[in-house]
């Protein structure tokens, strides 16, 4: 198919060093990019069904708005796919608007952010008049092919001043995941893969996901589960088609030394069906993966003999009440024995823990910095936890009036300026221990000179009161 039907898929410039690539938008203090990942799926989709397509990562890029604005008209795309922030939304809007205007383009807002609350989105355009649900990439070819606005599921538009929402369509299926071209393929000719980089993984490395949704999916607090792919769904590519994107990795970009897994979730059942196929095939490629902190003994031998090297693991608190009260699904305990044995594995551990959950107080915050210096994680991230609307936990902490004019916690056993505190003591307590400091002497390539940026950034952060976490 050869289709000259142009189409642009832009995340938009905004603040240096911003970031809405991720499970959640913010300013990055370690310089963290990761991959537009939704989007490039979707680019990746379209690309395969014939379409000329241009993408841009504008804040990865370091684009500003008017070198940004040259690009696109230059470009003259027949549909523009606008990729939004919660943080940088009314920026996105007022960027992308003109431009649709002058260039009489059609257009369309995509992304879990914009899935929060589509009407309010879509009333803040003056232009643009489109805005896609969930998935997104079936959508957006059908806009592209001209079908029927009212019988294109997923998709809120604008009619006679009414703002129209469509039913939702059922998510992809593992086959219709598997026929997406390689996303790996896709970056590699669309974006400079050196622009993408976070501490916890080796540079450069590659995201993919091997499937969609949380087969958990209750956590209150997580954008995607609750706006974005609901539920406990897991939707899966099959395991060949997984060991090939491998497979091309290794062979045709070489320079990635690293493959992060992005899915909400490798479940153990999951990663035991691909390890065994990756041994099988002698793929040396090393990889990393988000984790649930209740995975075997057993599973985690098998994926470091797969070449798994990191699992990131959301933690989050040390407080029993809290846990319950957020519907982790697991026992401090659990967790524990899970840190011990992911360590017995070989295997290193990235820890998120967070601060200003429902009814948390100093004294249960102190139980979590304790309990992360006895975990001893390789690295660690301590986080102001952000309720994004559409979450349970955005709406309770609304409804008791614990957030602030920014939206952030503020609770009255809690302040946002405790929580804070909180957090700047976390990290120094973790990176300035004994033990994190003699690792850094005994592999300075690994916590020091491969983090320069990130440490000089991190220091006023967490000594300077004037800097935020």
């Amino acid at each position: 198919m050869n289709n000259p039907y142009r189409i642009l898929l832009l995340s938009a410039p905004y603040l240096t060093e911003y970031m809405r690539n991720a499970r959640c938008d913010f300013v990055s203090l370690s310089a963290t990019q990761w991959y537009p990942i939704l989007l490039g799926y979707c680019g990746a989709y379209l690309e395969g069904q014939g379409y000329d397509v241009k993408f841009i990562d504008a804040p990865a890029q370091y684009l500003d708005h008017e070198k940004t604005k040259q690009i696109i008209l230059e470009y003259k795309p027949d549909l523009l796919v606008l990729y939004t922030g919660h943080m940088s939304e009314q920026n996105d809007i007022d960027f992308a608007d003109p431009i649709v205007e002058e260039l009489k383009c059609d257009a369309v807002i995509v992304g879990p952010f914009a899935s929060i609350d589509p009407e309010k989105t879509l009333s803040k355009t003056k232009v643009i008049n489109k805005l896609i649900m969930s998935e997104f990439e079936h959508p957006v070819s059908e806009v592209a092919k001209g079908e029927k606005l009212s019988g294109i599921k997923n998709l809120c538009y604008k009619e006679s001043g009414k703002i129209i929402m469509n039913p939702i369509r059922p998510y992809l299926t593992g086959s219709q995941l598997d026929e997406i071209p390689f996303i790996s393929k896709f970056f590699k000719t669309h974006i400079d893969i050196y622009r993408y980089k976070t501490p916890s993984e080796y540079y450069p490395f590659m995201d993919i996901m091997s499937g969609r949704g949380c087969k958990w999916g209750h956590c209150t607090y997580c954008l995607w589960v609750h706006t974005f792919i609901k539920g406990m769904t897991y939707n899966l590519r099959s395991v060949e088609n997984v060991i090939e994107e491998f497979r091309f990795i290794e062979k045709e970009m070489p320079e990635i030394r690293s493959v992060m897994i992005q899915d909400d979730t490798f479940t153990e059942d999951r990663a035991a069906i691909f390890c065994e196929q990756k041994i099988k095939t002698g793929i040396k490629l090393t990889w990393s993966c988000y984790a649930r902190a209740d995975m075997g003994l057993d599973v985690l031998k098998m994926m470091k003999k797969a070449g798994c090297r990191n699992l990131h693991v959301g933690y989050e608190s040390a407080d029993p009440e809290v846990l319950r009260h957020i519907k982790k699904g697991l026992k401090v305990e659990q967790m524990t024995k899970f840190t011990a044995d992911a360590k017995k594995a070989g295997l290193q551990i990235h820890g998120d823990f967070a601060f200003g959950f429902p009814g948390e107080t100093p004294e249960k915050a102190q139980k979590t910095i304790d309990w992360a210096y006895k975990l001893n994680p390789h690295t660690a991230q301590f986080q102001l936890m952000i309720p994004f609307p559409g979450t349970p936990f955005y709406n309770e902490m609304k409804a008791n009036n614990w957030l602030n004019a920014e939206g952030q916690p503020d609770m009255p056993q809690f302040s946002n300026e405790q929580i804070r505190k909180t957090a700047k003591k976390a990290y120094r307590k973790f990176y300035l221990s004994p033990k994190h400091l003699w690792k850094s002497i005994l592999h300075p390539r690994e916590y020091v000179f491969s983090r320069l940026k990130t440490i000089s950034r991190a220091i006023p952060a967490i000594f300077w009161s004037k800097w935020k976490v």
